[in-house]
């Protein structure tokens, strides 16, 4: 149906004289106007907010006992410099094992050479004059006595092994004897009294003073001067 302009409808005209429905104001009073809550204010604070932590990872313990068992755990870097650590203590052992063997047999070689070129310089010893006369020879030789002459202490036996040698070239046989920490270069045989005049003791200390005079020590070794063996003296033993 066609609406003329300037012209209301008939719906209309009724629409605005009907009375409002009672409907509408229940409705109104169900849902009464929402009561705008105020927001909080912010506080503002002068402390800065943390930074975001950061999450480290536990490590694990380099020892540690689990399920009854010992783990160990180590890094790459220092499990690797332990065993090159190893490495290098058994090489330095053996090397100085080494050095150890090689110092004995080169000691051994020296002494030795030195023994040689001792008894070649005394390989023709000289006349003692300082002797006194026996009538036997052997007297000496076949001596009962119960002293031995004590020729030389010292506390190193390589040295007094020099002086052994020197002794055995002349003619003298003798020993060496420890006794506590001290070695003793003793005479092979035993005699009487060496300190009274006109015993075989005697005239062996003599010939001992007159071949250690001509005593020389090698480099290195103790030369026992200024005495060269002239205080020797009789000394028993329980053998």
């Amino acid at each position: 149906m066609a609406r003329y302009r300037g012209k209301k409808s008939l719906y209309e005209v009724m629409g605005k004289n009907w009375p409002k429905s009672k409907y509408d104001k229940s409705l109104r009073k169900l849902h009464p106007d929402k009561v705008v809550e105020e927001e909080p204010k912010a506080v503002k604070t002068t402390v800065a907010p943390p930074s975001r932590a950061a999450h480290w990872p536990r490590k694990p313990k380099m020892v540690q006992f689990n399920a009854g068992r010992i783990e160990i755990s180590l890094p790459y870097t220092i499990a690797i410099t332990l065993a090159l650590g190893i490495i290098l203590v058994v090489l330095v052992i053996f090397r100085l094992d080494e050095i150890r063997s090689l110092g004995r047999n080169t000691a051994g070689t020296v002494l030795e050479g030195l023994r040689k070129s001792a008894a070649a310089e005394n390989e023709k010893p000289a006349p003692i004059e300082t002797i006194p006369p026996f009538e036997n020879e052997k007297e000496i030789l076949t001596a009962t006595g119960t002293n031995r002459i004590v020729i030389q202490t010292y506390h190193d036996r390589a040295d007094l092994e020099l002086v052994q040698d020197h002794f055995t070239v002349g003619g003298i046989d003798t020993e060496i004897r420890k006794i506590g920490t001290t070695y003793y270069l003793v005479t092979l045989n035993k005699y009487d009294n060496p300190s009274r005049p006109g015993t075989d003791g005697y005239a062996a200390k003599q010939q001992i003073i007159s071949w250690g005079a001509r005593y020389k020590a090698p480099q290195g070794f103790e030369t026992f001067a200024p005495r060269l063996f002239s205080d020797a003296y009789g000394m028993k033993f329980d053998d």
